[in-house]
């Protein structure tokens, strides 16, 4: 069977198309903390995650060092399929994280396929489109909302992601250094330190500093703090700290 039928963005192809671009990847098993490639290289491959139980995380740092984190992927998802499509350079570093395994796809290959079957620019069309509702997302709470309510969506969207129950809620298969926490929002780690601090004395959540692991406790807590707002003077919205 080929490997690429489990990744999402090929499994409706024809089973020859999937075999060609197949014989003109190559398998890569990078290490965690590797690079796949960085902001302003050239866009000259689309990567398929293919196994492992790592992620590859997407974000870019700016110049005076501050980091932003766009974008995880894992197993079944592909990346690095924009800059093929549009012939621009990476706008973002794509680093390793655990043990996975990757199909790296030559653009010539890609591009190929893309104009022979349909099936994988239908699949493409939908998985950008979710991408630009969630950066529009991103954008809105970015103008409107508070660190906090930021901070609570982005935890709770990486939970859909990747999480298993525990004893003291649901944890986040993913290890989450408080650094990295401040990544998810380009903020700073003393501020996200601050809401963690008030967010575990509400029983909101649990964080485990020495691993790095963060549990939601009260996930309907945390959902209740992005979607409750109230009006302000001025009649915006800003959010409501209902029974908290």
């Amino acid at each position: 069977m080929s490997q690429l039928t489990a990744i999402a963005a090929f499994a409706g192809l024809a089973a020859g198309e999937r075999a060609q671009l197949e014989r003109a990847a190559t398998t890569l098993e990078p290490r965690d903390g590797a690079e796949v490639f960085c902001q302003g290289d050239p866009a000259d491959a689309v990567y398929a995650m293919i196994a492992g139980d790592g992620q590859v995380r997407i974000g870019v740092v700016d110049r005076h060092g501050k980091s932003l984190m766009v974008e995880v992927f894992r197993t079944g998802e592909i990346f690095g399929e924009i800059g093929v499509i549009d012939g621009s350079a990476r706008s973002a570093t794509a680093v390793v994280e655990g043990r996975i395994r990757l199909m790296r796809i030559p653009r010539a290959a890609f591009l190929l396929t893309l104009s022979r079957d349909p099936a994988l620019g239908e699949s493409l069309c939908r998985s950008l489109a979710g991408r630009l509702r969630r950066t529009f997302e991103l954008f809105q709470d970015a103008s409107f909302e508070t660190l906090e309510v930021r901070l609570a969506r982005q935890i709770l969207y990486l939970a859909d992601r990747g999480s298993r129950r525990t004893e003291e809620g649901i944890r986040l298969t993913r290890r989450l250094r408080q650094g990295d926490l401040a990544d998810l929002l380009g903020a700073t780690t003393r501020s996200i330190i601050t809401i963690l601090n008030a967010w575990r004395a509400e029983g909101l959540v649990h964080y485990d500093t020495e691993r790095a692991f963060l549990t939601l406790s009260n996930p309907d807590g945390l959902r209740s703090l992005v979607h409750h707002r109230q009006p302000t003077a001025e009649g915006s919205d800003v959010p409501l700290r209902s029974g908290f």
